[in-house]
């Protein structure tokens, strides 16, 4: 070979892989969780309303869990799950064989579709009302107050939300999305954070109370409450358990504050509560986007 094809040589394995570099290649494993919050509920200290809350079904329905590493190159799940998170974590799905570095996070909160597989604990009735009703959030559970003479209540309550979730921060570390180890596998848990849906106010983390009266306040005759009766709660006028104006421990009128949401009725408050409730590894927070 003379000198002219040996340069030519070198020159094209200078940007290739192929003559005898490799790529250093690891894998990431997605599970979700819905923490103690789902799975031990939440107790009357931390409400501002002294209401203690607990799961018996905490059903979400997500997929499309998708990297996107600095190059540019895409690496996707097409999985669309339902899961209880209430009954535990659940593995979600594995990307093998991934560029070592840091990948971009995102994923797609969504009703379930034809193509949605049932986790386990997951009935085929419940897959089916979640779809006709376009749910991606569904939850079942009991609420008490500290005081026992005001009773038990139960609730069975859907959210229609749809959002993509993405430009994730790894609520690890605090970096942007994930690291994907050489010759080993990232940890990438999406974790729903469900005191959102008790949040007293929207657009920040700052001074948020949570609070479950004017929720009870709108359950029916059999104090169940329902999607429906949320939604004839008026956020300008909230009542309480005495059909009265809803005030706190000091006397004053409760108050939701919206932010910059034109929200009507606390049902609609609460799903937009939930919206962002789906964090990376914890307490990393994902942008919501049109899905």
């Amino acid at each position: 070979m003379n000198h002219r094809w040996k340069w030519l040589l070198a020159a094209a394995c200078l940007g290739a892989t192929g003559c005898g570099e490799t790529v250093a290649r690891g894998d990431v494993q997605v599970t979700l969780s819905g923490g103690d919050g789902t799975q031990r509920g939440y107790a009357d200290h931390l409400f501002q309303d002294q209401w203690s809350v607990q799961f018996s079904k905490y059903l979400v329905s997500l997929g499309d869990f998708t990297l996107t590493s600095a190059s540019g190159d895409v690496r996707a799940s097409q999985e669309h799950v339902l899961v209880d998170v209430q009954k535990g974590d659940v593995p979600l799905t594995a990307l093998t064989g991934l560029e070592a570095g840091r990948w971009n996070v995102d994923f797609r909160v969504s009703p379930p579709e034809a193509r949605t597989v049932a986790g386990p604990s997951v009935s085929a009735e419940d897959l089916a009302m979640m779809r006709e009703r376009g749910f991606s959030y569904y939850v079942e559970g009991r609420a008490q107050h500290r005081d026992p003479t005001r009773g038990l209540y139960t609730f069975r309550m859907g959210f229609p939300v749809h959002a993509r979730m993405v430009d994730c921060i790894n609520g690890v570390d605090g970096t942007q999305g994930i690291v994907v180890p050489e010759n080993s596998v990232a940890e990438a848990e999406v974790t729903i954070h469900a005191e959102h849906m008790f949040y007293d106010r929207l657009g920040t983390h700052r001074g948020v109370q949570l609070r479950f009266e004017a929720i009870a306040a709108t359950a029916d005759a059999n104090r169940v409450i329902t999607p429906e009766g949320l939604a004839s709660q008026d956020l300008l006028d909230l009542h309480g358990l005495d059909g009265g104006t809803l005030t706190d421990a000091q006397g004053q009128p409760v108050v939701y504050q919206p932010g910059a949401y034109d929200l009507r009725t606390l049902q609609a408050f609460v799903t937009q509560s939930i919206v962002d409730q789906a964090h990376l590894n914890g307490g990393g927070v994902c942008t919501v986007a049109a899905p």
